[in-house]
């Protein structure tokens, strides 16, 4: 029987480190980067691994039906992807790293998440409010199920060396292998940090009264036992919902959705959080907050009617409007998203994408990515975009500093 399957083609520049994956009159997925590889769904229901570094396609898989791009786990030699059923419910599917064959399948599941936990286990659960949080853990090689457990809800979930701990009500830790509970107790919100490289001894949490003084709180994973907390004062959360966000340089940033307050805080190695710096929107700016990211020294806030505003770390000065134009008088004037990169910060909207460096726009596009880009590295990002005939949609690997990308 012929095989009909679209095939991949990929355009690469060694030397720039750039290339560009498209389907014949197809489209590509959304990509999941794990290591040195990209994950990516494409045409016939098929994942694909590719060299990050140089695009080559390393393995395409049979059909395993559609990608969640949000979960995929890789443990040693298998790589797992949670694919779509319907709406309540989704499967895994595992893949031999090395090839792309099919190890084992779990089907009809309503776990939806899954994770890593050392090199032999994958912990899926279902976090979702609608049905209680359950949980399991599956032997990595060959899909049997090695324990299984429930909870009244799983509301976050971290993984530390071989131990799974959960916001399940109160903390707990499981072994990821036995699912035997290795301590519980105490209460706090799991956090962690988007694309930072975790201390397997300790975790963090935000712990204290809901309407007071609360604490960053620094515990040991294999006991719960708090090591180390560094307070922030009730007054420091005045104009604050919910707990911070984690940022680099040991700091934190505080922000309210409703509000017009964005607040920046440190706290690493202090029993007292330090306020470094805090912006207030004028009543002209005054709207939704829709994102706020920090990177290096400088705060990004992307607010109502789709402005964004700048502000540079200890220069006491106010957030400024920050026009999305680059060299060549391109502007983005629709900015939807920010999504932080090392370095960089990625701007993309309906009518194109920018890259902005320490409160400089490097350039602006009218490239309209599909989602959101992904950052690759410090000098690449991947974005997914129509071809101009609009027929494809194709991945590209761009270059920060300049936006350039290779066209088919």
């Amino acid at each position: 029987m012929a095989d009909d399957r679209v095939p991949l083609k990929v355009r690469a520049d060694a030397e720039l480190r750039l290339w560009t994956l498209r389907a014949e009159g197809a489209e590509v997925g959304h990509p999941v980067v794990v290591g040195d590889t990209v994950y990516v769904s494409v045409p016939g229901e098929r994942i694909a691994a590719l060299d990050a570094g140089s695009g080559r396609v390393r393995w395409c898989s049979g059909e395993v039906a559609k990608v969640w791009p949000r979960y995929v786990a890789v443990a040693a030699v298998v790589v797992v992807a949670s694919v779509q059923q319907d709406m309540r419910h989704g499967a895994f599917t595992a893949l031999d790293a090395a090839t792309g064959k099919v190890r084992w399948t779990r089907r009809a599941s309503a776990l939806h998440g899954v994770v890593a936990v050392g090199d032999s286990t994958f912990v899926v659960w279902n976090n979702t409010s609608e049905e209680r949080g359950s949980i399991a853990g599956v032997d990595a090689l060959t899909g049997e199920t090695l324990w299984e457990d429930e909870f009244e809800r799983i509301d976050r979930l971290v993984v530390r060396g071989e131990r799974v701990i959960l916001d399940a009500g109160r903390l707990r830790a499981l072994d990821g292998r036995s699912g035997a509970e290795i301590w519980s107790g105490g209460d706090g919100e799991l956090l962690s940090r988007a694309g930072a490289v975790e201390d397997a001894a300790v975790f963090l949490c935000w712990r204290g009264e809901r309407h007071g003084p609360r604490s960053l709180v620094v515990a040991a994973s294999d006991t719960g036992a708090e090591l180390a907390g560094t307070r922030f004062p009730e007054e420091a959360q005045k104009y604050f919902w919910g707990h911070p966000q984690l940022v680099d340089g040991g700091r934190v940033l505080f922000f309210r959705s409703s509000g017009r307050r964005v607040r920046l805080l440190g706290y690493a190695g202090l029993d007292r959080a330090e306020s470094l710096e805090s912006w207030k929107l004028g009543w002209l700016q005054r709207g939704i907050l829709q994102s706020v990211v920090c990177v290096g020294d400088w705060v990004y806030v992307l607010c109502w009617r789709n402005k964004v505003y700048a502000a540079e770390v200890g220069r006491r000065r106010g957030l400024r409007r920050l026009r999305l134009r680059g060299p060549h008088k391109l502007t983005v004037r629709e900015p939807q998203y920010l999504t932080a990169g090392p370095g960089y910060v990625l701007a993309s909207g309906t009518d194109g994408m920018a890259v902005v460096r320490d409160g400089r726009v490097l350039w602006a596009s009218h490239t309209r990515p599909d989602v959101s880009p992904v950052p690759l590295d410090g000098d690449r990002f991947l974005f997914r975009a129509r071809s101009r005939n609009d027929k494809e949609t194709r991945l590209y690997c761009a270059d920060v500093e300049t936006g350039r990308r290779l066209l088919p």
